[in-house]
């Protein structure tokens, strides 16, 4: 029997089966073992796609961070030589700033077939809709939490941006506090892109303009997925 280990992106948005292509969801179907980084939220994906398997037939094992996501292997090793394998994220692309990619990585060394699915990308979607440099850019994750350090990266990523695209985000709860300190310490001439809620029908807002012309607390971003771009 041929297996594989098949990437499975999760939704970004709405949790409606009608925003993955038909391929990912008919190859989902076939698939009851999965590395995730929460059940819980795998169930709701596979609930929300109406995957035809029964919800206490599945079989799942946690990415583990605390053990530096070894606890994968045994479940991998015992099971890729009879089932097929998927590897589903919290939300969109699996290994694209995500733990997969220590799954992913783990596959090659094995000589274990890898194929990646279809789905949306919030920093590839929030890119595409700001009108910034799309043929060169970086994602740089979060930004450090100590203050000093925190404006050094800035200022890095803001030289950066002259040439490249930079793409970051922030703790969705700090949001609001994040953009403030953006329009506070860019230059006034950068562009700052801000896209909110992508694929939440009539929720999403993706505003690019110069930072001189962004207000504090201009849109509200608590509590919601929100990613930043910046362009020199």
């Amino acid at each position: 029997m041929s297996t594989a280990l098949y990437l499975i992106p999760n939704f970004i948005g709405e949790f409606d089966k009608e925003y993955l292509p038909n391929r990912t969801i008919e190859e989902t179907y076939k698939i009851t073992h999965f590395i995730v980084e929460k059940e819980k939220t795998a169930r709701a994906f596979l609930k929300a796609i109406k995957h035809p398997t029964h919800q206490n037939d599945f079989v799942f094992v946690e990415l583990d961070k605390h053990n530096n996501y070894v606890g994968f292997k045994m479940f991998f090793n015992e099971l890729i030589g009879e089932h097929s394998i998927g590897v589903l994220s919290e939300a969109g692309l699996p290994a694209i700033a995500d733990p997969g990619s220590e799954v992913v990585a783990y596959a090659h060394t094995k000589g274990v077939k890898v194929i990646p699915l279809a789905g949306s990308s919030s920093l590839f979607l929030a890119l595409m809709a700001s009108g910034f440099n799309g043929q060169n850019f970086k994602f740089n994750g979060y930004l450090p939490l100590d203050s000093r350090d925190r404006m050094i990266a800035l200022k890095e990523m803001e030289v950066r941006s002259r040439k490249a695209s930079q793409i970051f985000m922030e703790a969705p709860y700090r949001n609001n506090q994040f953009l403030d300190f953006l329009i506070k310490n860019l230059q006034k001439d950068t562009k700052l892109c801000v896209a909110v809620d992508i694929e939440k029908e009539g929720k999403e807002t993706i505003i690019s303009k110069p930072v001189s012309e962004w207000q504090p607390r201009e849109i509200e971003l608590h509590k919601k997925p929100t990613i930043f771009i910046i362009e020199g």
